[in-house]
């Protein structure tokens, strides 16, 4: 709560709206409007208005001219470009990994990974639900590009958090779609584990497929 206190205005509001959009409180095709929110939080509009500005950057809200802001609804540009940058991303990641697999680094990596997958297994054995598996998916992902200490890579990942959950919980539903998903992951970590960059790579890329085109198929029929 003190660190609260001490963050500049236009960070507390952006923390405030973006952790709503994450925890599911605002809806899509509603107007929210900056002055209620400012008044809601007890600050000036102005602080709203700038946080707002960076989650519009970001694709998560549409600003609605003199009015507010709505939840940004995703298109197929949308999801195509956020596959191709995960795709780089994880792709190097794991090239990188399989490359250097006996340093303690990757040692440690790899125990990580091997500790996601056991969680994986058991929420999909125990019929957890897709949201609590999504959250480990996106674990799995998130210690992988965290590996090459590379702050681009993180930030980026970072940003496309909440539009890769959503995602990823369209996906995971579909028929198989969990079982196949803890099947690529462990074969992403036998690559990294026996040092085949290019093996590696070529399963994340195989793994990014069939949810690609899924969420494709999707935003596409929603906009017929």
């Amino acid at each position: 709560m003190r660190e609260q206190l001490f963050k500049p205005l236009q960070q507390q509001a952006y923390d405030h709206i973006r952790k709503q959009i994450l925890d599911h409180q605002l809806t899509y095709n509603q107007i929210y409007s900056e002055s209620k929110l400012a008044l809601e939080m007890g600050i000036s509009r102005t602080p709203v208005r700038d946080a707002v500005h960076r989650l519009y950057q970001e694709g998560l809200v549409d600003i609605v001219p003199n009015k507010g802001f709505i939840l940004h609804k995703m298109t197929e540009q949308d999801v195509m470009e956020i596959y191709e940058v995960r795709s780089a991303i994880e792709g190097y990641c794991a090239r990188k990994a399989a490359s250097d697999h006996t340093s303690p680094s990757v040692v440690k990596l790899i125990s990580q990974l091997q500790s996601s997958l056991e969680k994986q297994k058991e929420i999909f054995e125990s019929g957890q639900g897709v949201e609590v598996f999504a959250d480990e998916d996106q674990y799995y992902h998130k210690i992988l590009v965290e590996y090459s200490k590379n702050s681009t890579f993180q930030n980026q990942f970072g940003r496309y958090m909440y539009q890769l959950k959503l995602l990823a919980c369209y996906s995971l539903r579909q028929p198989d779609r969990m079982f196949d998903t803890l099947a690529e992951h462990q074969k992403i970590c036998e690559a990294i584990m026996d040092g085949d960059p290019g093996r590696a790579y070529q399963s994340v890329m195989m793994h990014m497929e069939a949810p690609l085109n899924m969420n494709l198929k999707s935003v596409y029929e929603e906009s017929e």
